[in-house]
């Protein structure tokens, strides 16, 4: 009897293995509510079901409450993005700190990030131990980890910002503490945040190692203080290499006038890099400031920019600001002849036999200048065509940059010369520009260019008898788009590019875009499909959308429209995905008080602006546009 018990309590057990095996891990988005309501009552009982190494990105949401647990965001979990419901009802809380029991600094944290790749969103994370020394309430050592729109509420040492290759991103978050409440050896940007000072002490302590370049950069933060803190440094310096650097703040009366403090090793005055840059309300002071601490230049200011902040040297597949290895496969040094006037022509003939070409014809009342240099990029020399009137007026002449089209990958300037023919007959300046495509250099290359030769127009103003307050830009297609996005960018340095005169300004004063998108990623746009074969964006940027995101959208018009955009007119064909994200640009606008014109020509070729008969009704309405908002 007891050999049969043993035998059948052996089989249930062998069954009982078959029948329910290990929970397979998640990969897919995951909710964790308090009430039961979601997938997990507990955050971390949902990082736990989490597949290691995710293919792909997911997202966690986390309902309402307070959620009293401490926390760790392993190392080998990547591309989670945690997204609260509410920042302030959304809050992540322990209280552990620093002598409690065996624990010390580094053991203290409510929220511990290890893996990379991470995000926080909408959410309060605090430390309630209070004033009883080192309390952490973030922890984060992963690489390429942004907090967004987040609160971070403790004493001393609120923030432990670490990782000696790591990038960590804080944009409009909000950050209070003691004593060194920011501090640790990662690069990290904070962007945006307000910064509160509970009593006397240091806002930062940072440990740069050595080879880093940026350390610890706070822009357009605002720092403030309760009452009772009246003195209080930006920083000092935990470790040797310390750099720290405050650039646009605002700073309250509690930051003490000399600004920094070496923390009584005078030796670190030689070594560590603090600075700060266009610091602005009472405690910005610089009279007073350490001389051992820098003001930078604009020049050097205009350096620190996500991009170049974040710069690291190993490839990604992380979305924001990070550097990327973009593939150069489109980069073949050959010039692609493949789009031409002739080649848009037999294109168009196929569904209208009436179009022709409109063929070069000098007006007798201008002048012709072709080949001139412009810029050179280092390797070769860049060059236009000039178009103006031979009569001499003391009135100054509007000026026209009229850019070619061709997927920014094919294409050449001599395609517009009878436009430029004909707008210099009719009074202006006009210039037909190359730049650079994607068979030579990626974006942002041929953006560079292109402010280049406006700064040219500029300098050589009166040599053409320029209104240097009138100049538009004009482009088809591609070129459209460009003459959006170079009227957009006015005075934005990251777009201005260090070829050509420099001493000018690139600004646009109207934008002409002749069915040139103005959203890359758009539900209206077709750039990016590459399911067959490599499609002409994804070669200008060398990366696809879904690998950068964010740089299709940094290089979109639409991403940039605001109360500084200039008058802008709209000619299209009938070929609705050329003009993705004009309406809601339109809207932008609107809201501003900001000209704009649209124009169809129903029932055209996209390549309409180069042919009869629609190439003279295009000539008139740019014409027409530019008398109006040029005046």
């Amino acid at each position: 009897m007891k050999r049969f018990s043993s035998i059948f309590l052996v089989c249930l057990l062998l069954f009982s293995i078959k029948t329910y095996p290990q929970a397979l891990k998640v990969q897919h988005d995951l909710v964790v509510a308090k009430d039961g309501s979601g997938d997990f009552r507990y955050i971390q009982d949902a990082i736990n079901a989490v597949r290691v190494y995710l293919p792909k990105p997911i997202t966690i949401k986390i309902k309402k409450g307070i959620y009293k647990e401490k926390i760790e965001v392993y190392s080998t979990l990547t591309n989670i993005t945690f997204m609260g419901e509410s920042l302030d009802s959304t809050i992540i809380s322990y209280d552990d700190f620093s002598g409690k029991g065996k624990m010390e600094t580094f053991d203290s944290y409510t929220l511990k990030v290890l893996g990379n790749d991470i995000k926080f969103k909408n959410l309060t994370i605090e430390n309630t131990a209070g004033r009883v020394g080192q309390a952490v309430a973030l922890h984060v050592e992963g690489d390429r980890c942004t907090f967004e729109n987040c609160k971070f509420l403790g004493n001393q040492d609120t923030i432990f910002a670490s990782g000696e290759n790591s990038r960590q991103y804080f944009s409009k978050c909000y950050i209070e503490g003691t004593v060194d409440f920011i501090f640790g050896s990662s690069t990290a940007l904070f962007e945006n945040c307000h910064i509160h000072s509970k009593t006397d002490g240091y806002v930062t302590a940072a440990s740069t190692p050595k080879w880093v370049v940026y350390g610890y950069v706070f822009k357009d933060c605002k720092l403030t203080a309760d009452k009772l803190a009246t003195k209080v440094y930006l920083g000092r310096p935990w470790r040797d290499f310390a750099k720290t650097v405050f650039i646009n703040c605002e700073m309250d009366s509690h930051i003490l006038p000399e600004g920094w403090n070496n923390w009584g090793r005078p030796e670190t005055e030689k070594t560590t890099f603090y600075a700060e840059y266009g610091s602005k309300g009472e405690g910005s002071k610089m009279v007073n400031r350490v001389k051992w601490s820098h003001q930078l230049s604009e020049k050097e200011a205009q350096q620190y920019t996500k991009e170049e902040i974040f710069s690291g040297k190993l490839p990604t597949q992380f979305q924001d600001f990070w550097s990327k290895t973009p593939s150069m496969k489109g980069i073949t040094n050959v010039r692609d002849t493949s789009y031409s006037n002739y080649s848009a022509l037999k294109s168009s003939l196929k569904t209208h036999p009436n179009a022709t070409l409109v063929p070069e014809k000098t007006p007798e009342n201008i002048i012709e200048e072709r080949n001139i240099v412009f810029a050179n990029t280092g390797t070769r020399d860049l060059q236009l065509d000039a178009f103006y009137p031979k009569t001499k007026s003391k009135k100054l002449r509007p000026a026209i940059l009229i850019i070619h089209g061709g997927g920014w990958r094919t294409g050449n300037r001599s395609q517009h010369i009878p436009l430029a023919q004909r707008l210099a007959a009719l009074g202006y300046a006009t210039f037909t520009a190359e730049y650079r495509l994607s068979t030579e250099a990626l974006y942002p290359a041929g953006v560079h260019d292109l402010k280049a030769a406006v700064r040219w127009m500029r300098t050589n103003a009166k040599k053409y008898g320029i209104d240097t307050n009138k100049i538009a830009s004009v482009g088809f297609s591609a070129g459209g788009q460009l003459s959006a996005l170079i009227g957009n960018t006015n005075n934005l340095p990251k777009f201005e590019g260090n070829i050509g005169d420099l001493k000018h300004s690139s600004k646009i004063n109207a934008i002409v875009d002749i069915d040139g998108i103005l959203a890359y990623i758009h539900p209206e746009s077709g750039e990016g499909d590459d399911r067959k074969s490599t499609s002409a964006a994804t070669y200008w940027f060398g990366f696809s959308k879904d690998e950068n995101t964010e740089l299709w959208h940094e290089a979109s018009a639409l991403t940039h429209a605001g109360k500084n955009t200039p008058p802008t007119l709209f000619l299209n064909s009938s070929v609705d995905r050329m003009h993705a994200g004009r309406e809601d640009y339109r809207k932008k606008l609107d809201a501003f008080g900001i000209y704009s014109e649209v124009h169809t020509f129903e029932n055209s070729p996209h390549s309409f602006c180069l042919l009869s008969p629609w190439f003279d009704p295009t000539v008139e309405y740019i014409d027409n546009f530019l008398k109006k908002v040029l005046k």
